[in-house]
């Protein structure tokens, strides 16, 4: 029995190594579409990418009764909704991004997931 729940364990731990690395590459990549010319594309690609990863980080911060880091992600996935788009200037998203990007290195960081 101890055997095999120290194999759920090691399994377990290896989807959240892929959501800690996921963490970091989306807050990095947020952070640095604030400091590069924002197209079209990249916009939506990036409002897909936060939209997705907030609301499954939303689940998890649910999960573990988290409540400001929940409702920190909820905010951002309403925010960068691709399907029900808000319509801000661009230096608004530049912020939004930013902000985003901070929130996710800051969480990791902290060790909170």
């Amino acid at each position: 029995m101890a055997q095999g729940t120290a194999k759920q364990q090691k399994a377990g731990s290896g989807g959240w190594a892929v959501l800690r690395f996921a963490a970091w590459a989306v807050g990095v990549l947020a952070l640095a579409s604030a400091f590069v010319p924002l197209s079209h594309r990249l916009t939506v690609s990036l409002d897909w990418v936060l939209c997705v990863f907030a609301v499954l980080m939303a689940g998890v911060a649910a999960g573990q009764r988290r409540r400001a880091a929940f409702a920190t992600y909820a905010a951002v996935a309403i925010l960068v909704n691709p399907l029900v788009p808000f319509h801000f200037p661009l230096q608004i998203w530049r912020l939004i991004y930013a902000a985003s990007g901070v929130w996710l290195i800051a969480e990791r960081l902290a060790g909170l997931f």
